[in-house]
């Protein structure tokens, strides 16, 4: 789930069920963000994740760290990941 917000696509919830994992789903799906972000012409992406969750993934697909929240929840950390969108040619 997500939507635009001022210049930003705000990706909201992304849950791909395990079976479906490792087959692009998620890629592809961030593809499409990434496409409807650049016909509103938005400036990029934004989204947090936690540390028992995707980070990886998402540095892997071109996000970039922005901010984190230590110990939430307690023991872990909320991270804040952005995307800029390179306008295409």
């Amino acid at each position: 789930m997500g939507q635009t917000s001022y210049d930003w696509v705000l990706i909201d919830l992304l849950f791909v069920p395990e079976q479906w994992r490792g087959r692009n789903v998620g890629t592809l799906l961030l593809q499409k963000a990434e496409e409807i972000g650049r016909a509103r012409n938005c400036v990029g992406l934004w989204l947090n994740t936690f540390g028992f969750q995707a980070r990886g993934f998402y540095e892997k697909i071109g996000f970039e760290l922005f901010g984190t929240l230590d110990d939430h929840p307690r023991g872990s950390n909320c991270y804040f990941m952005r995307k800029r969108l390179e306008p295409k040619e």
